[in-house]
């Protein structure tokens, strides 16, 4: 019998041991270690904030998936790993492993901005149900800004708008972005333009091309020396690698991220993968893009991988990336019951019908992964 240990019990890795059992694969033992008792479909949550959604929607419990996949559930974080002995430490205990795979995710990226930590992450479900807290118990009319005018800094700040229309409430919503355009890393100018229309014509003000210096209380101070109001401010200028070198003994690390091959084998390692946000991917000259979908795709490949492997043969396939930088694919919720789908650098549209992919691509067939 092969062990596996699979780290992180999110899309990447929660996948890896679902497309196992799919394949009929025998002589593996499987362990998740996770730090969370439950998976989280957080590509869902900004919802939670219009409350179009709820928290038992967008979870599943770890231990029910484990009794019904049978595998081995390990409640913890991994302190560090050592691919060249092929052990790893969790707390005070550590284990061997045959075969690894390393589904760690990412963390809000504050970018060292002084006084960032008291700024409202939007990143785990609970930070989702902690704006709408906040939104709920505001005054009329809060002074509210939005930090990243990327992919979930608009689906916030539509979600955002769609609850204070339902509260019949007032707001006054600033999205300050970096960069000099909204959806600075989606290569099609046309969702961009269409974006950035549909949310101007909702009353959102953009501050674009100016960074924040500084989060107050009560104050941003922004790169030029401007400064802003606000009663709340919603952190949702990107996202990082959560891995540091000295975690990961025998590995690459770039930025946080594990350098892979094309199998989406750890660089110099055989039998030891690292996919989804925890892998830095770059594969025929496309590397691709921190989303879920991809990850999914990731450990499809992987679990192919994985069984040469447990019959005794070398991991061969490669991975064919699907969602890369160069050529964007997205669903983006606009509000009032509407989507984008943006395909590539020239295909964009907005509608209702969208959005009903959307909830059936992102919610439906996400949670369906999972015994019913």
């Amino acid at each position: 019998m092969k062990r596996l240990v699979v780290v992180g019990g999110g899309y990447g890795g929660t996948e890896v041991i679902r497309q196992l059992i799919m394949r009929g694969v025998r002589n593996i033992e499987v362990e998740l270690i996770c730090n969370k008792t439950s998976f989280e479909n957080t590509i869902g949550g900004a919802e939670l904030i219009s409350e179009k959604t709820n928290l038992q929607e967008l979870t599943y419990g770890l231990k029910e998936l484990a009794n019904y996949w049978n595998f081995e559930l390990t409640i913890g974080s991994m302190d560090n790993v050592d691919l060249n002995e092929k052990r790893l430490k969790v707390g005070n205990k550590e284990r061997n492993y045959d075969i690894l795979v390393l589904a760690l995710g990412s963390e809000p990226n504050f970018y060292h901005v002084k006084g960032a930590n008291i700024a409202q992450p939007a990143y785990h479900l609970t930070d989702f149900i902690d704006i709408n807290k906040k939104l709920r118990s505001s005054l009329d009319n809060p002074d509210i800004v939005v930090a990243g005018g990327g992919f979930v800094g608009l689906e916030v700040s539509a979600e955002m708008l769609d609850l204070f229309k339902a509260m019949d409430k007032k707001n006054k919503l600033i999205v300050v972005e970096k960069m000099t355009s909204v959806l600075p890393a989606y290569n099609n100018d046309s969702a961009k333009k269409i974006a950035m229309e549909h949310f101007t014509s909702l009353g959102v003000k953009f501050l674009l091309g100016n960074g924040i210096k500084e989060v107050g209380e009560e104050k941003l101070i922004l790169e030029d020396g401007g400064e802003i109001d606000t009663d709340l401010t919603i952190w949702t200028a990107g996202v990082k690698g959560c891995v540091i070198s000295s975690q990961i003994t025998g590995a690459n690390v770039h930025i946080g991220c594990i350098d892979v091959d094309e199998r989406l084998l750890i660089k110099g390692s055989e039998d030891a993968f690292a996919i989804g946000d925890a892998s830095y991917a770059i594969i025929g000259g496309k590397e691709a893009m921190k989303m879920a979908a991809e990850a999914l795709l990731q450990a499809k490949t992987t679990s192919k991988n994985i069984a040469l492997i447990a019959e005794g043969r070398r991991p061969g396939i490669s991975h064919v990336p699907e969602y890369i930088v160069d050529y964007p694919k997205a669903l983006l919720s606009m509000g009032q019951g509407k989507a984008m789908i943006i395909f590539g650098p020239n295909y964009v549209s907005v509608g209702a019908s969208e959005y009903i992919l959307k909830k059936r691509i992102d919610f439906q067939e996400i949670m369906e992964r999972f015994p019913q």
